[in-house]
């Protein structure tokens, strides 16, 4: 049996605290309010109704005392509202210098996120209508907790809207126009993102969620390392995502290869694994073993295999080396492409070469 919702939704992010205690107290003084201005017409309704008082009704002069009190207390009540709404408001429009930008595009119907490093994923919408660049990048908008991070947006088509309701934002999306908002979280966990703005048919599909994760399991996924992606496929333009670029373009897979006849061992899963040395002892499969294996393969040969590998110094940067790693560590078991793939292209670039017309 599915749990009821929460009564009050739950708040992730410090604006969304300094909503959540305007909220309450423009309810409760409204709620007063209202309760007073109801009891006071039901006791007049029963003291003053016909039949319990005699003769005329006498002559009543006006007050200026209640003039002036039932002038001045609204007004300063609602000046309250005002003013509290506009520190709120201050707050939620101005983020840190220091806070990480996200580039989000709004398309018919999904969301499509950019991180600055590169990195991009998808959120939500129809993998029927997506291509397969896109449908290999469908994951979560992943955020590090107590870290600002600020979302600039736009959209493609038509007017969307970015909304987070743990998050108490909300933004329109418009086509042509930069819009921007952004988020403090204070809580780990996942929670909803919604286009808060009718847009179309598929509406409702243009829906997805945060991962709001600790720093480092936040840098473990800006290199390609996470488990927030709707494929096996490493996160489009991370560290992971260029290594195997490399991969297939120094053709390394033609003999680390998933095939049982393969020249060379699998190596899903070695990453922080001992590796049995020919001639005797082990060595932990780090990144400093991994990138000595690349330059200098010859120096420690695993137990089993012969030395066949040809050495890559002077054919890769130190950067090279780096996104290799984030890749051989992001390999599972059954991840390790098959010899004819190739590398789709990136989200959004062109799949069809356009033809000058004559």
């Amino acid at each position: 049996m599915n749990s009821l919702p929460p009564l009050i939704p739950v708040v992730a992010s410090t604006i969304g605290y300094h909503f959540e205690a305007l909220f309450w107290y423009i309810m409760v003084v409204c709620t007063l309010g209202g309760l007073g201005v109801y009891a006071a017409l039901l006791y007049f309704c029963v003291a003053y109704r016909r039949g319990t008082t005699t003769g005329s009704t006498p002559r009543i002069l006006g007050s200026h005392r209640l003039e002036l009190a039932w002038t001045i207390i609204p007004t300063i009540i609602f000046f309250s509202f005002f003013g509290w709404g506009a520190v709120v408001y201050t707050k939620a429009m101005h983020p840190p210098q220091d806070a990480m930008e996200i580039f989000v595009i709004g398309k018919q119907w999904m969301w499509k996120a950019q991180y600055p490093n590169g990195q991009r994923v998808i959120i939500g919408g129809n993998p029927r209508n997506m291509t397969e660049a896109e449908r290999k990048s469908i994951g979560k908008l992943v955020l590090p907790v107590d870290r600002p991070v600020r979302i600039t947006m736009i959209s493609e088509d038509v007017i969307h809207d970015f909304g987070v309701p743990a998050f108490r934002m909300k933004m329109d999306v418009l086509p042509g126009r930069y819009t921007t908002t952004w988020y403090h979280p204070t809580k780990t966990g996942e929670f909803h993102i919604f286009c808060d703005q009718y847009c179309g048919t598929w509406h409702s599909l243009m829906v997805g969620k945060i991962a709001v994760v600790g720093q480092q399991e936040f840098d473990e996924w800006l290199g390609g390392l996470g488990s927030y992606q709707g494929s096996e496929q490493p996160v489009d333009g991370s560290k992971a995502f260029s290594g195997r670029q490399l991969f297939l373009k120094l053709q390394c897979i033609k003999c680390h290869s998933a095939d049982p006849n393969a020249a060379a061992p699998v190596l899903e899963g070695l990453y922080g694994r001992r590796v049995p040395m020919k001639g005797g002892g082990a060595e932990y499969a780090d990144a400093e073993y991994i990138k000595q294996s690349i330059l200098k393969p010859r120096l420690k040969v695993a137990q089993g295999w012969e030395p066949i590998m040809p050495s890559y110094e002077g054919q890769v940067t130190p950067d090279d080396l780096d996104d290799l790693v984030a890749y051989i560590r992001s390999l599972k078991p059954g991840t390790t492409p098959n010899r004819t793939d190739r590398m789709s292209p990136p989200v959004g670039a062109p799949t069809v070469r356009s033809e000058k017309k004559e």
